[in-house]
């Protein structure tokens, strides 16, 4: 149906496209028209004849306001995602595009640069299409598959557009950095037996934000949630700080989940997904727990949960 279908289109800088960042070209139909309008042109000028003349221009005429209101499909159009709350490696991660401050009805295509850009995929599967009323919030789920722990990779966005007329199509490709966090895949088995940490483990267990009441500040970890970083601090001197919370007495039935409890040589990502097999079942059974890593011990905290499974996902 398009012409030039694999053209690389730069980025838009924001989530809503300039001029700059939109890509025309001409469809079948569009390429068509313009051949009958230097036809009705020649027409004109070999035989004299003003009916071809007035057909040729006022083709011209709507050719110019075609590709002007095909233009508007995305001039001025925003777009913003919200992040799914929380996924695992191996499965799918669905994204909510919302369009907000919407004031014209619009009929969009959306596609993964992924796939269009993989020879392989089949062309019935490649567009989805979104339309969208004119001062009406509209909303589009787009599924990505996870295939790793980490942080979410988004790929880019590819945007494109025929109406009204089908004689031109623009294309933009938006691209949102993510901090989303994909949680390694649960790897169930038998778990080891249970222990509790002893006094010797308890003393050198590396401070981490829990409790209840504020301690101190103390150095940005990777992974901590973003409740407890300190804003002010970093508003104020511009240095990332966590908040240090005083730690809840450890409970005598208190559950280690330990990386030691599996064979040295355990590949890391079969460990990540052993540990937060145990984090799951510990959760589900409303177990006091503490996630033991090897430069990092997780103690019974608020929010333990997203701590811990995002601690392994960057581990």
């Amino acid at each position: 149906m398009w012409l030039f279908s694999k053209h690389r289109l730069p980025v838009a800088p924001s989530r809503t496209p300039t001029l700059a960042a939109i890509y025309c070209r001409p469809t079948r139909l569009g390429v068509g028209l313009v051949v009958l309008v230097g036809l009705l042109w020649l027409v004109g000028v070999n035989y004299q004849v003003n009916l071809a003349y007035v057909a040729a221009f006022w083709l011209a005429g709507f050719l110019v306001v075609a590709i002007l209101l095909n233009f508007r499909q995305l001039l001025a159009f925003r777009i913003d995602v919200e992040m799914p709350k929380e996924v695992f490696a191996g499965g799918t991660a669905t994204l909510e595009l919302i369009s907000s401050h919407n004031h014209r009805r619009r009929w969009l295509w959306l596609c993964s640069e992924d796939d269009f850009l993989n020879p392989n995929t089949a062309p019935d599967k490649l567009w989805h299409a979104w339309h969208i009323s004119a001062n009406t919030p509209s909303m589009f789920q787009w599924s990505i598959p996870t295939l790793m722990r980490g942080y979410l990779r988004v790929p880019s966005l590819r945007t494109a557009s025929v109406a009204p007329f089908g004689l031109s199509m623009v294309q933009c490709i938006w691209h949102w950095p993510s901090d989303a966090v994909v949680y390694p895949a649960p790897i169930a088995h038998e778990t080891p037996a249970s222990r509790t940490p002893n006094e010797e483990e308890k003393r050198k267990s590396t401070p981490i934000v829990g409790g209840d009441d504020l301690s101190y500040l103390i150095d940005h970890q990777e992974g901590v949630s973003l409740q407890h970083i300190a804003w002010k601090t970093y508003a104020k001197t511009g240095q990332l700080l966590d908040k240090r919370f005083e730690e809840p007495p450890a409970a005598i039935n208190n559950t280690v989940i330990s990386y030691l409890d599996y064979p040295a040589g355990t590949a890391v990502e079969r460990l990540a997904g052993l540990l937060c097999y145990r984090v799951l079942e510990a959760e589900q059974r409303g177990l006091l727990y503490t996630l033991e890593l090897p430069q990092r011990t997780i103690v019974p905290q608020k929010g333990q949960r997203e701590i811990c499974l995002t601690a392994l996902a960057l581990w």
